[in-house]
């Protein structure tokens, strides 16, 4: 579907939206200096905004309240809720009804809201990955994004995926995989022009395949041209899916996308010869001071979620405590820096 709608347009078009409060921006930004709703710091800095993703307490090992009563350690309170196709204990919006059933969130829209509301908690954004790159992927993105719309959610953080393109990109391409690669980038373009209605923006995640690394998120980006489709830049996957790269070459890949960041990872990683760690923050790889630097460079404050899978291989527990050990000192390595200034 091809359209004249282009990134300013959309950006003028969302400025009704900044009175309410909802996000603050100036006609021509680019999509990296629209500003969230992070406020002023006591330093006359804007400030970050922070959520937390549900990945910080085991890849759907626990649900939505349990995670909710530990995050309530925690100063922050806005979150990233899991709507996906594969995980576990994932918030499905087709299975939910305009109904109150007296509390059952898991299957009521109105009880989800009530639940969020009474325990002082908002969504910043919603997150689906699975097997959204395939015919078919089209209604269940979109249903997800009428729920983000309907939550004041203002990012949907999609993972697309098809296998044919696998998690990485090189050299010449199967008849199979062109195939893959074009149907994807039209679905995309699909789905934005459905979210730009709904004033949602769609952050796709650095996971492999189409948005691998800069190289291949910036055809994407190209290809699909949509001014409300952007990148969650997860700072682990970018070492992850390319194995040879340095801190260095981190720090490069994320300045040639930065302008077109809407949504942040903070993960680390340990890289090994067998297999990879994900520990708290500050233990890794990842030099977070350089991460803020070059997005505050590019007028991006946020959204930032905590997204500390220490369940993959740095912390095994069936206690929810020790992940909510894990979040709360990755929070204090983002506060040791003098960016968690919420």
């Amino acid at each position: 579907m091809q359209t004249n709608f282009n990134r300013r347009h959309f950006i003028t078009g969302i400025v009704a939206a900044a009175v309410t409060g909802a996000i603050q921006v100036t006609r021509g930004q680019e999509p990296s200096q629209v500003k969230t709703n992070g406020g002023i710091s006591q330093t006359g800095k804007p400030r970050n905004s922070f959520s937390v993703s549900m990945n910080c307490f085991g890849w759907g090992q626990f649900d939505l309240a349990q995670c909710i009563e530990q995050i309530k350690k925690t100063p922050i309170r806005m979150l990233e809720l899991p709507v996906e196709q594969v995980r576990p204990k994932s918030l499905i919006p087709e299975l939910m009804i305009d109904a109150p059933l007296g509390g059952q969130w898991q299957y009521s829209f109105p009880d989800l809201q009530e639940f969020l509301s009474r325990n002082g908690f908002k969504a910043e954004s919603v997150a689906l990955f699975g097997q959204t790159g395939y015919p078919g992927s089209e209604r269940i993105i979109k249903h997800r994004i009428d729920f983000a719309q309907r939550l004041g959610a203002q990012v949907l953080v999609l993972g697309c995926h098809n296998k044919a393109l696998g998690h990485k990109t090189s050299g010449d391409e199967s008849q199979e995989q062109k195939a893959a690669r074009s149907f994807m980038y039209e679905m995309l373009r699909d789905v934005a022009d459905y979210a730009a209605g709904k004033n949602v923006r769609i952050a796709l995640e650095i996971h492999g395949g189409i948005m691998a690394n800069a190289h291949e998120a910036l055809r994407t980006m190209k290809e699909v041209n949509r001014p409300n489709l952007g990148i969650n830049f997860d700072t682990a996957n970018i070492y992850f899916y390319n194995e040879t790269f340095t801190t260095a070459d981190a720090a490069r890949e994320l300045e040639s996308l930065a302008r077109y960041v809407f949504h942040v990872h903070l993960k680390d990683i340990i890289r090994g010869k067998d297999r990879h760690v994900l520990p708290r923050l500050g233990k890794g790889e990842v030099d977070f001071r350089k991460v803020f630097d070059i997005l505050h460079n590019a007028g991006f404050y946020g959204p930032f979620s905590f997204e500390v899978e220490t369940f993959h291989g740095a912390t095994q527990s069936g206690d929810i405590s020790a992940y909510i050990d894990d979040l709360l000192a990755s929070i204090e390595t983002i506060k040791s820096i003098g960016e968690f200034n919420i």
